[in-house]
Parts: C-alpha cells; structure tokens; sequence
C-alpha cells in the first residue's frame, strides 16, 4: 500500500509503504478467542470421558495459536518513508521500534527498476556513491511498477 504526501510548495514528496494488512488485530483477537473457547470445549469433553493426557498437547496448541497470530500481526508493523526533497532523499525504514535512517544526495542518487529472471519479483534499488538500498520489498509487483514511475 503507498500513501503519497504533498507540500503545498512541491519542495517535499512523502512516500509512506506499507505492506497489506492481512487482517486488523480486532478481527485477530476474535479469531482467538473463538478458538481458544472451542479447544477448551473439547478439553471438556476428553476430561468428561477421562482423557487426560489429551489436555496438555491442547495447550500448547492454543499457546502456538497465539504465537502465530501475533507474529502476523507484528509483520504489519513493518513500514518505509521516503522523503525527497529539492536536495536530499531520506529513507526511514521502522520496524516496530527499530528506526533506520539512510539519507542520499538527489544530485548523485539513481533509482533503479531491477528485474530479475525466472518468476521473481523485480526491485527497486537507489544508488549512490557505491551505497544500495532496497525500497519496497514487501509492495506486490504492481504497486511496485507504480512506485517506481511516480518516484523517477
């Protein structure tokens, strides 16, 4: 997903990437929570009919449930911020707390459209002085292509 922010001058282009969410986290807690009551109904029934060596493997299945939810969910957190301006182009990559900054030149910089072979995805790289740094890996080769005309 992009979200492209003007200035009112034109000076400053804000590029906000995203990647798609696959579900919100309401909808994720939900989803827990009507599994979490369905396996503690089974766990009901086998302790009913007196098997309870079923009850421990039910548990780590919930916990394994949990985790993988919550790891979706903490893949969402992911996102970039391209800024370019009349002489810098600034790249914020944030994950979760984890803030990496690169700034360019926009004299000396160049992206650049990389397509690759076979069924891989293309990527788009800006270059400058001997420095890489991939831009939008995450964005489908659709939203990609349409990045990369916007941002040239």
């Amino acid at each position: 997903m992009i979200q492209i922010k003007k200035s009112k001058k034109g000076t400053l282009d804000e590029f906000i990437l995203r990647p798609n969410p696959s579900m919100p986290w309401r909808v994720i807690k939900k989803i827990y929570l009507f599994f979490f009551i369905f396996i503690l109904i089974i766990s009901t029934i086998l302790c009913y009919f007196g098997l309870y060596l079923a009850i421990p493997f039910y548990g780590i299945e919930v916990l394994l449930l949990g985790y993988a939810l919550y790891f979706t969910c903490l893949k969402s957190t992911f996102y970039q911020i391209i800024r370019i301006s009349s002489r810098l182009i600034e790249i914020k990559t944030i994950q979760g707390k984890k803030i990496i900054r690169e700034e360019f030149n926009r004299d000396w910089s160049k992206f650049r459209l990389v397509t690759t072979y076979f069924n891989r995805p293309s990527y788009i790289v800006i270059s400058s002085q001997g420095k890489n740094t991939r831009i939008g890996d995450f964005l489908c080769e659709k939203e990609r292509l349409e990045l990369f005309k916007k941002i040239s």
